[in-house]
């Protein structure tokens, strides 16, 4: 009897597993499908580069004023995923529907906003998820988490020009609203209370406890740094250069299989690992390093099968960073404040989703698009030589505490 219970138990953990990746799947394709035809789009209605970065920021805007709020209402009142995880998708049939129905600069930009408050609930499925798993094996489950992520982006993301060559760039946005619909079914349906945490007592204040840890801040500039690349570049204005090197608009296709195929399947080398790793920073400037000398090559790349394989690399660099940095900041002895230290973590990089893609529409505007690799190069770069420093650090001392 014992043993079909167990059995029961088991079969009903992995319908929930099942069924909370498919929440992850439908929360990242209804904010993705439309990303690599939308500087194409923008600048099909004439918004201009700056006022072009100031749209694909502003998906950021809100991720950096309530990711962190959000990990510490979470937190202090001990509320669960499930209810914040509702209005992320509600916020995302919101955006669909104002990118869909108007073409102005500020609908557009609040379309975008919302689907800012979208990505701002990812904080809590970040917790929510990982809580399934014990501490030594987090690696893993932020590896699965990342590329169940990228997964989604990639297959949206992969499909997104076909579609917009097809039925118009406005469908993508319907078709986003529609995945967000389903998301928000599959939320209700799951049970309250599945694959949460259990709340620890804490004491004292949480945002002093989280701010005062260093080593998050360092973990949120590196993330910060990376994710300015990310939307300065393949979710941002990389689409709109390989359209200058390829005018076919269904073409996108190509250069969003070869960042995001390898951005997918990066993670999953990560899942191998049965412990954490030894010095991740190390690893960390290497793929920095690497990422740098693939966009320091993009700008003078003059034809459009080398500008994808060099996406490619970008890509295999930056899917390894994210999940390491992810679980670094996991395992912060957290003191019953997950969602607050996630949060603040996710609050942080936010800021380079904003940046990026502003500073990379300025210079764009000031020289050319090819200073958004330039800019992108220098962020990487800097990023490489903090994990060089960092990692040298974190030895010494380790080397240091073993002395008797």
């Amino acid at each position: 009897m014992g043993e079909k219970s167990g059995v029961v138990k088991w079969l009903q953990l992995q319908y929930y597993h099942f069924c909370f990746l498919g929440i992850v799947f439908c929360f990242w394709f209804s904010t993705f499908i439309y990303i690599p035809a939308f500087s194409v789009y923008l600048n099909f209605l004439d918004i201009g580069f700056y006022s072009a970065g100031l749209i694909m920021g502003s998906y950021g805007i809100m991720q950096i004023l309530i990711r962190f709020p959000l990990g510490l209402l979470a937190d202090k009142f001990r509320i669960g995923g499930k209810a914040f995880v509702v209005i992320g998708f509600i916020a995302s049939i919101i955006s669909a529907i104002l990118l869909a129905l108007w073409d102005s600069f500020l609908p557009i930009f609040f379309g975008r906003f919302f689907a800012g408050i979208t990505a701002a609930m990812w904080v809590v499925l970040t917790i929510w998820y990982g809580s399934n798993f014990h501490k030594k094996r987090s690696l893993k489950a932020m590896g699965i988490l990342q590329t169940t992520m990228v997964s989604s982006q990639f297959i949206s993301m992969a499909i997104s020009g076909y579609i917009a060559e097809l039925f118009g760039f406005i469908s993508l946005f319907w078709i986003g609203g529609s995945f967000a619909v389903i998301g928000l079914v599959l939320v209700l349906l799951l049970p309250s209370g599945v694959l949460e945490s259990k709340q620890i007592k804490r004491e004292g204040s949480l945002v002093r406890m989280v701010v005062k840890e260093r080593n998050l801040w360092l973990l949120s500039l590196l993330s910060l740094l990376a994710h300015a690349v990310l939307f300065a570049t393949i979710f941002g204005f990389s689409s709109a250069y390989f359209n200058q090197l390829n005018g076919d608009t269904a073409a996108i296709i190509f250069l969003v299989i070869a960042f995001m195929l390898p951005h997918a399947l990066a993670p999953l080398v990560l899942t191998r690992k049965k412990s954490s790793l030894g010095n991740p920073y190390f690893v960390l400037a290497l793929c920095f390093g690497v990422g740098a000398g693939a966009l320091l090559l993009m700008g003078i790349a003059g034809y459009w099968l080398v500008y994808c394989l060099l996406h490619a690399l970008l890509g295999i660099s930056l899917g390894i960073v994210f999940p390491i940095l992810l679980n670094q900041v996991y395992l912060i002895n957290q003191g019953g404040a997950a969602k607050t230290v996630m949060g603040f973590y996710q609050s942080i990089y936010s800021v380079g989703i904003v940046l990026g893609p502003v500073i990379a529409g300025y210079f764009s505007r000031q020289i050319d698009i090819k200073a958004v690799f330039t800019v992108s190069f220098i962020l990487l770069m800097t990023a490489a030589i903090i994990s060089i420093r960092t990692g040298t650090t974190h030895q010494t001392q380790e080397a240091v505490d073993r002395i008797p």
